[in-house]
């Protein structure tokens, strides 16, 4: 069973699970981050119990604000706090007697995938990483899309404008539907979650989650990434472009896994064969050989 933890970060209790395999040996460690609004429960622990079969830890936290970890507002995507705390969890990690510091990989999907690449590029400690479905793009033109304003850009930046001038009014911040009428692949996700899987999901996310980011495009962190190999695994119907550019902008080590279906597939029906992959490569590069 996996162990309840917490990790400080920015002052903030990070709460999730460390999941470590049989055996008294120091072990590799995969930090494994979801998506936009993505909690703990969903994918990672059947992910952290096939990394564990080959004597790979896991450790998977809820993201700040959501779940039972803290922050404030409530079900608020933090763009740049999410690489803060990637960051410290890798910390955290380092400081566990049963982990080798020295191999420590991590695992990102869809927002995720493009916050493992962001960091790995900046964070040597990592020795691995796996980039699945990654959003390589935050526009304008993405943001206005996924929050339900269509292409009227001028509504939408206006909007963004009014709630944080309310916000800092000390009024509550306004929160948008997480799963749109028109998102059938995101429904059929949340549909297939059990109540536990669901027990944390409100159903709604704040509209600040979608404003525009400073991390509008991490091609250029890409080329950071050195000697670090990193998998790209992408869905062949998956409609968040610039992937496969991303990948070619990768100039070390690196592999590409093309699985079936659109970008939540992953979760679905091209689970078993993502979670392959995954295992896979990390058996491939934190083995105890390299």
């Amino acid at each position: 069973m996996p162990q309840s933890i917490e990790v400080l970060s920015n002052g903030l209790r990070l709460r999730g699970w460390l999941h470590l395999p049989e055996g008294i040996d120091r072990h590799p460690l995969v930090i494994l981050v979801h998506g936009f609004g993505g909690l703990k429960e969903w994918t990672l622990p059947e992910l952290a119990s096939v990394l564990s079969t080959v004597g790979i830890a896991s450790l998977y936290l809820d993201p700040r604000n959501f779940g039972d970890s803290e922050g404030l507002p409530r079900e608020e995507v933090d763009h740049l706090g999410r690489l803060k705390d990637l960051q410290n969890a890798i910390t955290y990690a380092t400081t566990l007697p049963e982990i080798d510091s020295e191999k420590i990989g991590i695992w990102g999907t869809s927002l995720g995938g493009r916050d493992v690449l962001a960091t790995a590029a900046v964070d040597r400690r990592v020795k691995a990483v796996v980039a699945q479905t990654p959003l390589i793009h935050w526009t304008d033109v993405s943001g206005a899309r996924m929050a339900g304003y269509g292409d009227d850009l001028a509504r939408f930046h206006r909007e963004i404008a009014e709630d944080r001038k309310r916000r800092y009014l000390g009024e509550e911040a306004r929160y948008v539907p997480f799963a749109r009428e028109w998102d059938r692949p995101k429904h059929e996700f949340l549909d297939a979650c059990s109540p536990e899987e669901l027990r944390n999901h409100t159903g709604n996310i704040t509209l600040q989650s979608y404003a525009p980011a400073a991390l509008a495009d991490i091609t250029p962190l890409i080329r950071r990434l050195g000697s670090t190999p990193v998998l790209f695994v992408i869905a062949k119907e998956d409609a968040v472009p610039g992937q496969r550019q991303a990948y070619e902008a990768v100039d070390g080590p690196k592999s590409l896994v093309e699985v079936e279906g659109h970008h939540f597939s992953v979760y679905l029906t091209s689970k078993a064969a993502a979670i392959a992959a995954a295992k896979a490569w990390f058996v491939d590069q934190l083995s105890s050989g390299k």
